[in-house]
């Protein structure tokens, strides 16, 4: 079962434009996030946002983690666990959004790891028809960020060219 229609008005769906590149996209404007955020509310999206400003330690992380995608109480807290229970998410019709705001303000290694194990679940949820995405908002312009789940992660189209985050 496919989860689009091969249609040219799917195509400009912003939940196409981001699965069809990976299964993360990232957003250094705010306002720009927020207005993809808004259109993926209409759609009936869940969305579970993160402040990675306040992930002062793995074990912070894995604890918020744990708290806002509800976990269950035998989570590891580690990248085995979050790998487990990201293939176990209770994804709505619409499908799952989460949202790492401020995300290189931790170590890029985290991130690297963080990020894969997303795009791992991302490709497994899809296999049953479930759509799950990240939105990775960063404030450095110029961030890059190593490709995740075999897939280059992709500035949003409002920010694509350099020239937009300046």
């Amino acid at each position: 079962m496919a989860i689009f229609q091969n249609e040219p008005d799917v195509w400009k769906r912003l939940d196409w434009a981001i699965l069809k590149n990976g299964w993360t996209s990232l957003y250094w404007n705010m306002a720009v996030l927020e207005n993809d955020l808004t259109w993926l509310e209409r759609e009936q999206y869940a969305i579970v946002g993160f402040d990675c400003s306040t992930w002062t330690s793995g074990k912070v992380m894995h604890q918020q983690l744990r708290q806002k995608l509800s976990f269950p109480d035998y989570y590891g807290e580690n990248l085995a666990a979050l790998n487990d229970c990201l293939s176990e998410l209770e994804i709505q019709e619409s499908g799952l959004v989460v949202v790492f705001r401020h995300l290189d303000s931790i170590d890029t290694n985290q991130i690297h790891l963080l990020l894969d194990s997303f795009a791992h679940a991302s490709r497994w949820h899809l296999l049953f028809g479930k759509r799950l995405m990240v939105l990775a908002q960063v404030d450095n312009a110029n961030f890059k960020a190593a490709p995740v789940g075999a897939c280059s992660i992709m500035w949003n189209m409002a920010e694509w060219l350099d020239s937009d985050r300046h």
